[in-house]
């Protein structure tokens, strides 16, 4: 009789600790947040895109499409010398930058940086190349890691 009585609690306590598994998960799983909403503004919309060089090169062309791509969204390209873009990327007015950035620019500290989408040289070194994004928006960050990762291989 003991084990008969065993085995219907058995299944009622796996079903318990399931549910409390279940439902603790999304805390414990934190979606990647942008505090300034870009992935949200430029989804179905426009992907506003510094190019820092006109017109964008190959490699460049393909990494901003894919993160349209991605976002289903337009882009929207406005060239302009580097402190002007970052400095729109900044103030949220644009979402993203391309055109040679090596992973070791000047404005690392003030940006976010996707994986690198090819190599570029400075001088006579050769650095990882990049897109630069707005800080913070490690949602946005992601997305665009994410489609940009057969390039990075």
């Amino acid at each position: 009789m003991k084990s008969s009585h065993l085995r219907l609690i058995s299944p009622f306590l796996s079903r318990v600790v399931l549910l409390v598994a279940i439902s603790s998960l999304p805390t414990a799983c934190k979606v990647p947040a942008d505090p300034e909403s870009t992935t949200q503004e430029v989804t179905r919309s426009t992907l506003k895109v510094g190019a820092l060089i006109n017109p964008l090169d190959d490699v460049e062309t393909r990494a901003v499409a894919r993160v349209a791509d991605a976002l289903q969204a337009n882009v929207d390209l406005v060239a302009g010398d580097p402190h002007s873009l970052f400095a729109l990327l900044e103030k949220g007015e644009l979402h993203l930058i391309a055109g040679r950035i090596p992973s070791n620019t000047p404005f690392a500290s003030d940006v976010g940086l996707t994986d690198p989408i090819g190599q570029v040289t400075v001088g006579d070194d050769t650095e990882d190349r990049v897109l630069a994004i707005r800080r913070g928006e490690n949602r946005f960050l992601t997305t665009a890691n994410r489609a940009i990762r057969a390039i990075s291989r």
